[in-house]
């Protein structure tokens, strides 16, 4: 088995106080050292690096360097809360140099004090604006924004999005969800239960990315529809590959499937890639499951449906651009 892409929390730690997520509250010690993150599988061709927030690890620079190293064909990918400018400008400059293809992410839940809010740390959003303008002053071009959608920004959802289209940023959106192992286990809570506003806005969103008429925007879109769809069924709209197209690992080196459910395979300090990797155990399991529809966790799938999906888009599309006209 030769996973191709992995979900990496470089910390557990945050600085974050988030009202949808519990990672905040960790005190987590005795993470792994740079030099564990040479024994990721080869076969990577993406990599999501997460936290908690990975601007508290002070040898960031060198685990992402030991990523590349580890796995030379995988696009890195960084997703931060953006409160530490600071250590963006000291670390950016050196990790372009590792990877001049470098992407970075933001998380942004609502334009100015409705982001502050939900994150509930004041002056936040000012800090994200400068960790995005260092991050595009040393040459990062691959910049984006991610917003997690709860009852309490539904309607900052065209907002972050015309933010994203007047700076050139990709944007994406989540939903908040429970998980025992990552966020907590009880953030379904936070799930929109009003379902017009959320139909509204996802509707919409979903039209502006059709209408760009760019391949990714398109998928994008279609992506967002089957979000929609998936918070009134709650089904997913493809099967799921995790532990084998994909994996999660924590800051201590335990791979899970993914970081929805506590289905552990392994530790990469103390096993093998061929022993955790050699036998999907949870492959039955993971068929079954529905607990969440998430970019990193569908990616892999909508790659290769895409013959598939992209034809039954076409009507959304043509739509889109008629009513944009």
């Amino acid at each position: 088995m030769h996973p191709k892409n992995a979900i990496i929390a470089v910390t557990l730690n945050c600085n974050s106080r988030c009202i949808m997520c519990d990672i905040w509250k960790n005190r987590i010690t005795h993470e792994l050292s740079p030099s564990e993150y040479l024994k990721l599988p080869s076969s990577l061709v993406d990599i999501n690096i997460t936290g908690g927030e990975p601007f508290l690890r002070r040898d960031l620079v060198e685990i992402i360097k030991n990523m590349k190293t580890a796995s030379p064909r995988a696009r890195l990918i960084m997703s931060t809360n953006g409160f530490m400018p600071h250590r963006a400008a000291e670390d950016l400059p050196k990790i372009k140099l590792i990877d001049p293809s470098f992407a970075l992410r933001v998380s942004i839940d609502g334009v100015g004090s409705a982001h502050d809010k939900i994150r509930r740390i004041p002056g936040g959003y000012k800090k994200i604006l400068q960790t995005l303008e260092i991050a595009r002053s040393v040459g990062i071009r691959d910049l984006g924004v991610s917003l997690t959608v709860m009852k309490q920004n539904i309607h900052e959802i065209p907002k972050v999005r015309e933010f994203c289209k007047k700076n050139n940023f990709e944007f994406t959106i989540t939903v908040a969800t429970s998980s025992a192992i990552y966020f907590g286990a009880d953030k379904g809570v936070f799930r929109p239960k009003d379902s017009k506003p959320l139909e509204k806005n996802l509707e919409a969103l979903a039209r502006d990315h059709f209408s760009t008429l760019h391949p990714k925007e398109i998928v994008r879109g279609w992506f967002v529809k089957q979000l929609l769809r998936y918070l009134k069924t709650g089904k997913r709209a493809l099967p799921c590959e995790a532990g084998s197209g994909f994996f999660y690992m924590d800051s201590v080196g335990n791979v899970y499937t993914c970081h929805m459910k506590p289905w552990l395979m392994g530790n990469i300090t103390r096993d093998s890639i061929q022993k955790i990797f050699g036998l999907n155990k949870f492959a039955s399991n993971v068929a079954a499951c529905n607990s969440c529809w998430m970019v990193c966790t569908a990616k892999s799938m909508i790659k290769k449906r895409l013959a598939f999906i992209l034809p039954g888009v076409v009507p959304d599309v043509l739509n889109a651009v008629i009513n944009n006209a």
